[in-house]
């Protein structure tokens, strides 16, 4: 209980500073102008690629406990998967997504051994698409970042390089498993050793308990080659939804000099490079990559602007309808607990 409070604390200061900073910002002093010449039927269609994320999430959840577990219905994964988007934008690095997950996994007859392993999956495909989605467009892009945004070069190499680490992370937990245990063993002796590591056997029993859930994760994966190819490219449309929103934005204000794949590969670098930062739904890092990446594309004029609207639709807006999805699902449930 605690814990929510902060993080509901955290996201409300956070939010309020970066509501502060936006809108005292030189570029929106004609916002009343800007409201009345924004285009709404191309903000509806950005709103409506939140949706094509929520069902994609659902479809890839669904998926994957059916090769887990058995047959589930798809509106009980869709839930499960709103639900977790929920918590995972209002706690540090998404850490409050899966554990929810698990447990309502559980309420449906899907032991908890079992929901770990289906969301361990999720978590390994939705990992090696994103990355190798961010590392294609941060290619595609390296003329853009390296000289019209030199600004946020610092910012998009350090998301590279932690994504790259992820990637061969990845990598050898597929082909060297029994490499990753003696690495993060030394680095926990390290910790141990200046002081940060107190008890480092309880941490060794985690990595222990870890380990054999990602082996069979990964022994899912390899059995169903056909089954990770979809999965893969079910991720890659629901990141392309989502990273399209900013597209639909520049539609809106009136823009249309940069390309859809413009916009959703400097979106992805946006997105890579804010991604390890430890703040509920990565404020204040997401608007400031998005800021220097974009300011170029929007002009100094629109760029608060077009920030202020993507954010409202990719944060708020997903924290407001899937907030109201777990209220009305614990609403539910409560009711059902109390006719029991």
């Amino acid at each position: 209980m605690e814990n929510k409070k902060i993080n509901y604390i955290s996201v409300a200061l956070i939010t309020m500073i970066t509501l502060i900073v936006i809108l005292t910002s030189e570029g929106l002093k004609d916002l009343p102008e800007l409201l009345v010449n924004t285009n709404t039927k191309y903000l509806i269609i950005a709103l409506s690629m939140m949706l094509g994320d929520w069902i994609f999430d659902g479809m890839i959840l669904n998926i994957i406990t059916k090769t887990v577990h058995g047959s589930i219905n798809y509106f009980k994964s869709l839930k499960i998967a709103i639900i977790g988007q929920y918590y995972s934008a209002i706690t540090p690095f998404s850490t409050g997504g899966q554990p929810v997950q698990v447990y309502l996994m559980s309420k449906d007859d899907i032991s908890v051994p079992k929901g770990s392993l289906i969301l361990f999956n999720k978590f390994i495909i939705y990992q090696m698409t994103v990355t190798l989605y961010s590392l294609i467009m941060f290619i595609l892009k390296l003329n853009f970042i390296f000289n019209d945004a030199k600004a946020a070069v610092p910012f998009v190499i350090i998301g590279f390089i932690l994504n790259l680490l992820v990637l061969a992370g990845i990598i050898l937990l597929f082909y060297k498993p029994e490499w990753i245990k003696p690495m993060v063993l030394y680095f926990y002796k390290f910790l141990n050793k200046i002081g940060i590591m107190k008890d480092m056997q309880k941490y060794v029993c985690r990595l222990d308990k870890s380990m054999e859930e990602y082996m069979q994760s990964v022994e899912k994966i390899r059995e169903n080659k056909k089954s990770t190819i979809v999965l893969i490219a079910l991720t890659s449309i629901q990141l392309t939804f989502y990273f399209s929103i900013t597209y639909f934005v520049y539609l809106a204000l009136g823009l249309t000099e940069a390309s859809f794949i413009d916009i959703i590969a400097i979106q992805s670098l946006v997105y890579m490079a804010a991604s390890y930062i430890p703040t509920p739904g990565t404020a204040g890092a997401s608007e400031g990559g998005y800021y220097l990446l974009f300011k170029p594309l929007f002009t100094p004029k629109l760029i608060a602007y077009a920030l202020l609207l993507w954010r409202a639709i990719s944060y708020y807006f997903r924290i407001l309808f899937t907030g109201v999805i777990t209220l009305l699902d614990y609403i539910i449930r409560k009711r059902k607990k109390i006719a029991v």
